[in-house]
């Protein structure tokens, strides 16, 4: 319309050129020009909003794609029933792996155990009292190939132990397995030991073990059966060990329990704890002494259990 306008202008021009262009009907055609000029939008524009709606038009014109049809009902009927056999089989499947590991782990620790009494030659005890007694008859009985040796001070107990097999002054009325040898000889008692039990009481502890240092290999066990603290320093077993032994590294289990040295030679059922702060060895020595009669638990709370 504007360019239609425009055109006739130039054909019949509006303004004269002896006519006032500032009057009223020459202002009023220039507003209508300027009017329609804005409004009117560019041919290009027109044919964008007219691509744009044409699309529209066929986009809303497009059919929804049609739903999957639905199972039959033969189908669903057979999965439905399917699925109580599956977990019944999951079920099955998991009961037989829990099967098989527990299989497994009673093979490997009776394994362990078997290892442990089979690698073991010698064992020496420290001391002839009555717990020491009854500690190395127990072990005794745990393998009859086992040599256990032994430590006493007094040659009486010594001769009595190697002739008759009794603890004349602890135990006189009972008699001590065959493997069981005592000696007075510190050198000869420690010489190939595996394991140490200490059964010296604890106020004698330290002047013993520093006479007999020089015997005790750097990497035997000392399984502690003392129980109490030294009077003068105050010092529990697991300090006196190392520091008369002069290796602040020597292998210490501590041992204790509700049990009595008695209880253990008449083969009465009764429970211990076996303490140290390397779980391997605590093992070991719950595995050397635990049996039918004796319960052995282990801790790495070495104060605890002193």
């Amino acid at each position: 319309m504007a360019k239609l306008i425009e055109a006739s202008l130039l054909v019949n021009p509006v303004f004269h050129s002896d006519s006032n262009p500032y009057s009223d009907n020459n202002m009023k055609l220039s507003r209508f020009i300027s009017f329609n000029s804005k409004k009117q939008p560019p041919p290009t524009l027109l044919l964008l909003r007219l691509h744009s709606s044409t699309t529209s038009c066929f986009a809303d014109s497009t059919p929804p794609s049609p739903s999957p049809p639905p199972h039959p009902p033969g189908d669903l009927d057979l999965v439905l029933d399917s699925a109580p056999d599956r977990s019944r089989d999951r079920r099955r499947a998991v009961r037989l792996a829990w099967e098989k590991l527990v299989r497994w782990s009673k093979f490997w620790r009776s394994k362990a155990k078997t290892d442990v009494l089979e690698r073991t030659k010698k064992i020496v005890v420290l001391g002839g009292g009555s717990f020491g007694t009854a500690m190395a008859a127990h072990v005794a009985d745990r393998k009859a190939q086992l040599e256990v040796n032994m430590l006493v001070r007094d040659p009486q107990i010594c001769h009595s132990i190697n002739e008759n097999h009794y603890n004349c002054k602890y135990f006189p009325e009972h008699k001590l397995p065959g493997n069981v040898i005592a000696t007075t000889d510190a050198k000869s008692a420690l010489l190939g030991a595996d394991y140490c039990f200490h059964a010296v009481p604890v106020q004698f502890s330290s002047s013993f073990l520093e006479g007999i240092a020089d015997y005790v290999d750097p990497s035997l066990p000392f399984i502690s059966l003392s129980k109490g603290l030294e009077l003068n320093t105050l010092r529990m077993m697991s300090q006196i060990i190392p520091r008369a032994l002069k290796n602040p590294r020597q292998p210490f289990i501590s041992l204790s329990g509700p049990s009595f040295a008695l209880e253990l030679m008449n083969k009465l059922p009764t429970a211990m704890v076996v303490a140290s702060k390397d779980k391997k060895l605590a093992n070991a020595a719950q595995q050397l002494l635990a049996s039918s009669h004796l319960r052995i638990s282990t801790s790495s709370d070495v104060t605890g259990v002193e």
